[in-house]
């Protein structure tokens, strides 16, 4: 049985360990380069970023990809990520609201509000439980054809392949998860309905061993007919 932190374990750990989360760029920068070349970010006015850590990701956002009237919003439940998130993204305060918040307990976001949901190596962190009820609360706050735009360490490649690193960080987090911060490697595909999720892309990297899914999946009203859903 795979182990996890809970809310509270984790809260503890990323508070902790904010100063040291962008020391892993070195294997998350790959994944964030093909999630934002997958998601169409320019035509969105409405981005949840739920886990947002140190903004690193939203700065990228911000300065290259939003329009100058998007409006992005980062949760996290780890006050010091937050405090380092609203320093990097202080040149683009007008646009953006960051909150502190335990996403386990759901969103605070209005129904069909939203045009991107992003969460990026959140869900090899929650329990299967968690992940799934996170999944639904983002199908409830994405507008219709809305996008999910997720990346996470998973434990093999697109074409079935996995590494050594992947394997010892298994097994670490197992026995030990406080050393990875309850993280592991998770199938995000495994998560999805396909009558409420239209996955766009799903593709996986893995930079020096460390192998990353990066999932796109476009939100489904299952009151549409199966015409209207495969369109």
């Amino acid at each position: 049985m795979t182990s996890t932190l809970s809310p509270e374990e984790a809260q503890r750990h990323y508070e902790a360990n904010a100063a040291k989360q962008d020391s892993q760029a070195w294997y998350e920068d790959e994944a964030f380069r093909v999630l934002i070349a997958c998601a169409d970010f320019g035509g969105a006015r409405e981005i949840l970023e739920v886990g947002c850590g140190t903004g690193r990701l939203a700065e990228i956002l911000l300065r290259d990809q939003l329009p100058s009237d998007a409006r992005y919003t980062g949760i996290d439940i780890a006050p010091a990520m937050l405090a380092r998130a609203a320093k990097r993204l202080s040149p683009f305060a007008p646009q953006v609201t960051l909150k502190p918040g335990d996403v386990t307990l759901g969103l605070t976001a209005g129904t069909a509000t939203l045009d991107r949901v992003v969460a990026t190596y959140l869900f090899d962190l929650l329990s299967p439980a968690h992940s799934k009820n996170l999944i639904s609360e983002f199908h409830r706050v994405l507008k219709p054809d809305g996008l999910m735009c997720l990346a996470s360490m998973t434990p093999q490649t697109s074409d079935g392949d996995t590494t050594i690193l992947t394997q010892i960080w298994r097994l670490v987090q197992k026995r030990w998860p406080w050393l990875v911060g309850g993280c592991r490697p998770v199938e995000l595909h495994a998560l999805l309905d396909d009558k409420t999720w239209k996955v766009m892309a799903n593709e996986t990297v893995s930079p020096k061993g460390v192998i990353s899914q990066i999932l796109i999946a476009r939100k489904i009203d299952p009151h549409t007919t199966d015409r209207d859903s495969r369109q």
